[in-house]
C-alpha cells in the first residue's frame, strides 16, 4: 500500500515536471490516432521520406478510421429511422 502511494506521488511529480513540448507532442500523436486527415498527413510525410512500410501503415490506418466512421454514421441513421418509425406507431 505504501509503495503504491509513493509510486503515485512520484508519477504525479514527474508529470508536473515534464516539459510542455512532450505534452504537446503527445497531444499531436493522440490527435493523429483519431483523425483520418492526420493519418493522411503522416502517410504523406512517410512517402516523402521514402519509408514505404510506414507509408503503408498510415494509409491502412486512415482507411480503417474512415470506414469505422462511415459505419458508425450509418448505424446512427438507422437507429434514428427506427426511433422515428416507432414514434409513428404510437
Amino acid at each position: 500500500m505504501r509503495t503504491a502511494l509513493i509510486m503515485g506521488v512520484a508519477i504525479c511529480g514527474a508529470v508536473a515536471l515534464a516539459p510542455q513540448s512532450r505534452a504537446q507532442d503527445l497531444g499531436r500523436i493522440l490527435h493523429a490516432i483519431i483523425e483520418p486527415d492526420e493519418a493522411h498527413r503522416y502517410e504523406q510525410r512517410a512517402h516523402d521520406n521514402g519509408r514505404l512500410d510506414e507509408e503503408r501503415y498510415w494509409q491502412r490506418y486512415g482507411a480503417g478510421l474512415r470506414e469505422q466512421r462511415a459505419h458508425q454514421n450509418g448505424q446512427l441513421e438507422q437507429e434514428r429511422y427506427w426511433h422515428r418509425y416507432g414514434e409513428g406507431l404510437r
